[in-house]
């Protein structure tokens, strides 16, 4: 994979790509990956499901330099469970990106573009007080 050059910046310390959800990977920055990994293990280790969640996430981690190009091997473990193809796209989340195959990619947008204004409603009355 080959990140644009305009987010190289941020992983010039390195990657880390692990598993994430709705069939894509998550890669993060280390400062950024230190901060999720202390955010899971707080919270997940009491519970059945806490621990199932930390194994998923942790076991599949793997920690990556980009080269000159910006280009970043994806171990095959990884790139099997995302479905990924020739072609990827890139989202950025927040403190993250997420690696999607390109055709999951638009199955998933095409499919949450019919729900956006209702979780947008849901959302901004719960969380947002409005």
């Amino acid at each position: 994979m080959t990140l644009p050059s305009r987010l190289r910046p941020y992983f010039e310390g390195g990657i880390v790509i692990t598993k994430g959800v709705d069939r894509c990977l998550f890669a993060f920055p280390p400062e950024e990956w230190a901060t999720f990994k202390a955010n899971i293990k707080a919270n997940a280790d009491l519970s059945a499901k806490g621990r199932q969640l930390s194994r998923m996430f942790f076991s599949m981690a793997f920690e990556a330099s980009l080269d000159r190009q910006g280009r970043v091997l994806i171990p095959a473990k990884l790139a099997r469970y995302a479905g990924l193809s020739r072609d990827v796209t890139l989202t950025g989340v927040d403190d993250r990106l997420e690696v999607w195959d390109t055709d999951e990619w638009e199955r998933y947008v095409s499919s949450a573009d019919d729900s956006f204004a209702e979780i947008v409603e849901e959302f901004a009355g719960r969380e947002f007080g409005v």
